[in-house]
């Protein structure tokens, strides 16, 4: 078996998925664009994507040839129920009629930062008879929704289960997974006739990434030392005790990292608080980083958004995404790294914050 067939295989074991299904790949990007491809949505037509999550997401769907609608986040950092029902109506939207002639076909559903969507945003893709994909990218260990359709990680380096690089694509119809594998190399059949009819794309994973993955995964699964969920867990605990209460977020299903929401600053000269606050914990050596920057603040999707009705935010601007922008203005994260985060380096992370804040 080579070493890329056993991680498909221990990934679907991990997940309790049927291993059929699972298909590795070079990247969690890599695994986002296989998955809109391999699902065969009409062309041109719109997947719902997060507003507040990373920019390969959306650019994913771009690449696959479709239209992203942002949908703005709640206070948990995930899709707005609310918010992705109007998305679905011409009260949204700038242009009904283009709307209607391109339905949405897909709703993304993001896990950020080890949190599961809730099961309210995860059903509506059944209720609209739509495709449901899923990046768990953040959320190794997250159960996807059974009814599913696709579901995505990376194992970037900082991921909870990592390699230095790799990513993975689970679908429930076989023949979507086998349309997958052909895509992840070139297009080849297993003739290797050179066709490469349909065109793929270069998305194999390296063995030698795939095998680290692996032993990365054992490791974890056996919590082998103290890396796994247990320890983790207990990282957590110590942000815990010294955060602040009203500056806490939402539980985790996965402690991925530790996000907390900061007092609302507004702009150093044009720079946001929460990066000010991310580099001068960096200075300290604590690899801090902000909350991701909003998809409709991305000069190249600047034109994708769905109007929902326009909102001030704190600091007087106006958007059509208030708690997306809110959130980016706010929200840091710091690193849960079991061997590496001591509880030092947790009561410095706040030291250094409440220095920055009373400054």
């Amino acid at each position: 078996m080579e070493a890329y067939q056993d991680l498909e295989k221990s990934w679907a074991d991990f997940n309790g998925l049927d291993p059929a299904g699972m298909v590795a790949c070079s990247s969690g990007t890599a695994a986002l664009h296989l998955a809109l491809e391999a699902l065969q949505l009409p062309p041109g037509s719109k997947v719902i994507v997060p507003d507040f999550t990373m920019i390969a997401c959306a650019r994913a769907v771009t690449l696959a040839g479709l239209t992203p609608v942002f949908v703005d986040c709640d206070d948990r950092l995930l899709m707005d129920l609310d918010c992705m029902s109007r998305a679905t109506t011409d009260r949204g939207l700038d242009d009904p009629k283009r709307f209607l002639a391109r339905p949405i076909s897909c709703i993304m559903a993001v896990h950020v930062y080890g949190r599961r969507c809730s099961e309210d945003v995860l059903e509506c893709a059944g209720l609209w008879d739509v495709r449901l994909m899923e990046d768990l990218a953040e959320a190794h260990g997250v159960n996807p929704h059974p009814n599913t359709n696709a579901a995505c990680w990376s194992f970037y380096r900082n991921k909870i289960v990592a390699g230095e690089e790799g990513g993975a694509v689970w679908f429930r119809d076989p023949e979507h997974a086998a349309l997958a594998r052909q895509l992840r190399c070139l297009g080849f059949t297993d003739a290797h006739d050179f066709s490469h009819v349909p065109r793929g794309h270069n998305y194999r994973l390296a063995n030698s990434l795939a095998g680290l993955i692996v032993k990365n995964l054992r490791a974890y699964r056996a919590d082998l030392s103290g890396c796994g969920l247990t320890a983790r867990r207990e990282v957590e605990a110590w942000y815990d005790e010294v955060c602040p209460a009203d500056w806490r977020m939402p539980p985790r299903d996965a402690p991925w990292v530790y996000d907390l929401m900061l007092p609302f600053k507004g702009s150093l000269t044009g720079e946001l608080f929460s990066d000010h606050v991310v580099g001068e914990l960096r200075k300290e050596g604590i690899p801090a980083r902000a909350g991701f920057k909003p998809m409709h603040e991305q000069e190249e999707y600047r034109g994708c958004r769905f109007v929902g009705g326009s909102e001030s935010v704190p600091g007087g601007r106006v958007t059509h995404y208030p708690m997306s922008s809110q959130m980016a203005a706010r929200i840091i994260y710091l690193p849960i790294q079991p061997g590496k985060t001591t509880r030092q380096d947790v009561a410095k992370s706040f030291e250094v914050i409440g220095r920055v804040l009373n400054g």
